[in-house]
């Protein structure tokens, strides 16, 4: 056999040799990656804990807060430019036809005495009213005791008004205005109340009827001096608002009826005779008196001075029936007009003056003065927050 050589014996297939490799270059090379993937990682971590840091310096309901209030606000006025301000509209003009429905109620009173008017003048010439005036007339004179205007003015009450009925009359369409406006006003509330419990205003609530237009009073009055309103126009704010409706009614009456002055046509004949003038001069000696019982007191006048002065004539009916119907006529301007009559030949010096003191015109600005004191009402009560 031949046997191996010695350095066949010591040769080593270098496949099968394991290589020392140094650990120092791999390990380098992991730990710069590592600290690198390290730092990235971090780097958010702690801009994040800063802004953090940060945030928990800084007070958390400063800002936030603010804009909670005014969107809060913005709600609110959007639920009041949607919800409240159409209703308002609406009920404006519902005050507005009430205001129309009053103007008219007081027009068919005076139609239904230019109406008594004939049945009066045939009265004033029958057979009987002859009679009873020719058999007063020398005691009435001798005494001055008032015996004639009684008996006339008592024919005057009888066809056409009297103090009380007259008052009745024209106070009943006001407060009959008064309930209307009233029941306007609470259906209003109603509605507003009704879209506030369905709405997402949670921290809105409205006062109740009384308190809301007890304060709705206070900014009436505030309307009415700042626009210079008259005292028929306050007094009719009184009545719609206040308490004490049937006095405040009366008050309005009386209050327009201050106005009342006849037309020079009138006036001539009242002048004719002296009778007359002291008839109208001392009316007011009934039950009410004022303002209310002159009216009735020229009236029942005039009657009397054309009974003296035109009673044996041709003409006293037909003179009677003309100046009856004038003064009528200015007793509806004094009402309506303030005092400006539309009737033929009448002349109205204060009329001309204190021609917008009258219903026609007091009425709608009323209702005016009533729609600007809900919208400020409401405004402060939802948008701005005071029933909160």
């Amino acid at each position: 056999m031949v046997r191996p050589s010695s350095d066949s014996t010591h040769r080593v297939p270098a496949s099968r040799t394991p290589q020392k490799v140094s650990p120092k270059v791999p390990l380098t090379v992991a730990t710069v990656v590592a600290l690198i993937t390290l730092g990235v990682t971090l780097q958010p971590l702690a801009e994040l804990e800063s802004s953090a840091t940060w945030s928990s310096t800084t007070p958390s309901n400063s800002r936030p807060a603010v804009s909670d209030e005014t969107a809060k606000r913005v709600a609110r006025a959007r639920f009041y430019d949607t919800e409240v301000l159409p209703l308002i509209a609406e009920v404006d003009a519902l005050n507005q036809a009430t205001a129309d429905r009053c103007l008219h109620r007081i027009d068919r009173i005076l139609r239904r005495y230019h109406a008594g008017v004939e049945p009066f003048v045939a009265d004033m010439t029958s057979l009987s009213t002859r009679l009873g005036v020719l058999k007063r007339m020398p005691g009435g004179w001798w005494t001055s005791d008032g015996r004639v205007e009684a008996y006339v003015q008592e024919k005057f009450e009888t066809h056409l008004f009297s103090e009380q009925t007259l008052l009745d009359d024209i106070s009943g369409a006001l407060l009959q205005f008064r309930r209307d406006i009233d029941a306007n006003q609470t259906l209003m509330l109603t509605r507003v109340q009704a879209a506030l419990s369905t709405s997402d205003l949670p921290d809105v609530s409205l006062e109740q009827h009384d308190a809301f237009f007890r304060e709705l009073s206070t900014e009436l009055g505030s309307y009415a001096a700042g626009q210079g309103a008259t005292s028929v126009e306050n007094m009719l704010g009184a009545l719609v608002l206040g308490e004490v409706g049937a006095f405040a009614a009366r008050s309005v009456v009386a209050g327009l009826l201050v106005r009342f002055a006849p037309s020079v046509a009138i006036s001539s004949a009242a002048g004719a005779s002296a009778t007359v003038g002291a008839s109208a001069t001392g009316a007011g000696g009934g039950s009410i008196g004022g303002p209310v019982g002159a009216v009735v007191g020229f009236g029942a006048g005039l009657a009397i001075g054309l009974v003296i002065d035109w009673w044996m004539t041709e003409q006293f009916e037909t003179e009677l029936t003309g100046q009856m119907h004038v003064y009528l006529n200015d007793l509806e301007a004094a009402l309506i007009s303030g005092g400006e009559s539309g009737s033929a030949g009448t002349t109205n010096e204060k009329g001309a003056v204190e021609s917008a003191s009258g219903l026609k015109h007091a009425l709608p600005q009323l209702c005016g003065q009533l729609r600007d004191a809900y919208r400020d009402r409401f405004y402060q009560q939802i948008v701005d927050g005071e029933s909160s």
